[in-house]
C-alpha cells in the first residue's frame, strides 16, 4: 500500500501536459480505496477512463482534480501524523463538513477550500 507521502505533489506543469494514467491507481492505493472510487470523485465515466487508458494521460480537468486530491493527502499526511491517519480522517464524516466526509466534500473546488480551511484550523489549534 502506498503512504501518503509517496504520492507526489504535481505541478502545473503536470497538470498541463496531463498527469500519467498510473497515478490514479497510486493515489487509490494511498487512500486504501477502490480506483472506481477514485475515477467516480474525478468524474471519469468508465469509456472516458478506457479511453484515458489507451493514451496513457488524463485531461488538463482530470488532472487538475487529481493535483487537487494530492495536495489533499499530503497535506493531511503532514499534518495528522502519516497516511494511515489521513486515509481516516480523509474518509470519516466530520462536524465541522456537515458530517460529510473531507473526501467526498474536497470533490469540488470550492468543498476543497473548506477541507484545507478546516485542515488549517486544525494545524493552529481551532477546532469547530
Amino acid at each position: 500500500m502506498a503512504h501518503a507521502e509517496a504520492v507526489s505533489p504535481l505541478s502545473e506543469h503536470d497538470v498541463r501536459r496531463g498527469v500519467p494514467v498510473t497515478t490514479v491507481a497510486t493515489v487509490a492505493s494511498a487512500l486504501d480505496l477502490p480506483v472506481a472510487t477514485i475515477l467516480d470523485w474525478l468524474s471519469i465515466s468508465p469509456r472516458t477512463w478506457a479511453r484515458r487508458k489507451q493514451t496513457g494521460v488524463l485531461d488538463v480537468l482530470e488532472s487538475d482534480r487529481l493535483a487537487r486530491l494530492t495536495r489533499l493527502l499530503r497535506r493531511a499526511g503532514r499534518l495528522l501524523g502519516g497516511a494511515a491517519a489521513a486515509r481516516v480522517w480523509l474518509t470519516t464524516p466530520q462536524p465541522a463538513l456537515q458530517r460529510r466526509t473531507p473526501f467526498a466534500v474536497a470533490a469540488t473546488e470550492v468543498g476543497a477550500e473548506s477541507v484545507f480551511n478546516l485542515l488549517g484550523r486544525i494545524e493552529h489549534g481551532v477546532f469547530s
